[in-house]
């Protein structure tokens, strides 16, 4: 038991996907401080805006497998494939919910979540954060 959680703790790819997504989360605290002069903690745990979290996510696990344990294995192969649909949801899935929500608030005065998607430069951003943290780790 003690081995098994021992394990989680240093599994590598873990790491690349977790510090991944926490470096594009300050990145997007330290983006909105230098646009509004003002830290804004929330954003640590926001979807939507620069960088992708969800893209750098996928792809610091998928580049670290890929260094790990080669570019041609069958675990880089599923990696691939998933970082490829959060990818693509998170650029054109996700941009369509922030329109929805967009829309719904012109329509009903309420507030919604209208930064839950990504434009192509945020979802790049977020890949070459995940790439280089993978590669490197």
């Amino acid at each position: 038991m003690i081995k098994s959680i021992v394990e989680f703790f240093t599994n590598i790819y873990i790491w690349a996907a977790v510090i991944s997504w926490v470096a594009a989360q300050i990145i997007k605290i330290f983006i909105a401080f230098f646009k509004e002069k003002k830290i804004d903690l929330k954003l640590f745990g926001s979807t939507g805006g620069m960088p992708s979290a969800h893209s750098a996510t996928t792809a610091g696990i998928t580049f670290a497998i890929g260094k790990g344990v080669g570019f041609s294995s069958p675990a880089f192969s599923i990696s691939f494939i998933v970082a490829i649909i959060v990818i693509t949801d998170a650029l054109h899935l996700r941009r369509e919910v922030g329109r929805h929500a967009q829309a719904l608030e012109e329509i009903t005065g309420g507030h919604f979540n209208s930064k839950a998607g990504h434009k192509l430069s945020e979802v790049i951003f977020g890949i070459l954060i995940g790439a280089i943290i993978g590669l490197l780790i």
